[in-house]
């Protein structure tokens, strides 16, 4: 592994951070983990991580971006039980998103979506958390929060099979009017958004996405700021800016038993530094 520093350089006087309280221009640092634990193996590295992690990161929160097993094997609730156990040993408080593994790749779709929300819905409640968490009606595992001056957003947004089609429309959509509406909501009072999502939605079959591709990214251009969008599925690093909106950053993590630490720093013209060897 090694470490990636953006080259972004401070914003001049003319940036609209100037003028807000202190606490509102502070950077906000996270740490990223996803597709883990597929084996024995990685479910000792993620405990090790956390032990790590615990002891050694100022990191505000987690993100798991979802896959919590490989595809492979059966979705027994056993699973989802250790896997929730181990992800609450984190001292910060730790937010999940819906993997296509324990979800769309299940034998039945449906009891691996009972099991998830069971064990993982609003995961985050497990800890405190000083934002106010704001949940999607039409989709309650959807969650976005605002903090410095940065939107963050959480969706179910899965890969694989598509079981129905209806349902995969509709699904995609309201995760897109949702990033739309989020954004027209904070556009003024916010200077980046980091959107978290299972699927790799450029190379795994773009096609299939674009109910919510195009509306994440007309909403992204008609922002106008910074965005990121952290991913994971394909098991190795992507960060690239893979649509004309020059404004979006796509990062796929590297998932397994590794981490990465993301920081937003607003102050910043390129607010997204990474550091993917902080915890050796």
């Amino acid at each position: 592994m090694f470490l990636l520093f953006s080259c972004g350089e401070n914003k001049g006087s003319g940036s609209n951070t100037d003028d807000v309280p202190a606490d509102e221009s502070l950077p906000i640092t996270f740490t990223a983990i996803g597709d883990v634990p597929y084996n024995e193996e990685q479910r000792l590295g993620l405990i090790d991580i956390i032990s790590k992690h615990n002891t050694t990161t100022d990191s505000e929160f987690v993100i798991h971006v979802g896959d919590i097993k490989p595809g492979a094997i059966a979705c027994d609730e056993e699973v989802y039980l250790d896997v929730a156990d181990i992800l609450k040993t984190f001292k910060v408080p730790t937010f999940i998103v819906l993997g296509d593994n324990e979800y769309n790749d299940c034998e039945d779709p449906e009891q691996g979506l009972e099991y998830w929300n069971k064990y993982f819905l609003h995961f985050n409640e497990n800890w405190s958390f000083e934002p106010q968490i704001t949940y999607q009606t039409e989709r309650p595992e959807n969650f976005s929060w605002v903090k410095n001056k940065v939107l963050f957003v959480g969706l179910n947004l899965v890969g694989s099979q598509v079981h129905d089609s209806i349902e995969w429309k509709d699904r995609l959509t309201q995760n897109g009017l949702w990033v739309k509406t989020l954004l027209e909501d904070q556009k003024n009072m916010v200077d980046a958004m980091v959107v978290f999502g299972h699927a790799n939605i450029v190379e795994a079959g773009p096609e299939k996405f674009k109910p919510f591709t195009d509306l994440f990214r007309a909403a992204s251009q008609s922002f106008g700021k910074p965005v990121l969008m952290v991913q994971g599925d394909g098991h190795f690093w992507i960060k690239n800016k893979p649509w004309p909106e020059q404004n979006i950053t796509r990062l796929q993590i590297d998932g397994r038993d590794t981490a990465v630490k993301i920081t937003v720093d607003t102050n910043l013209d390129y607010p997204f530094l990474f550091d993917r060897n902080f915890l050796n």
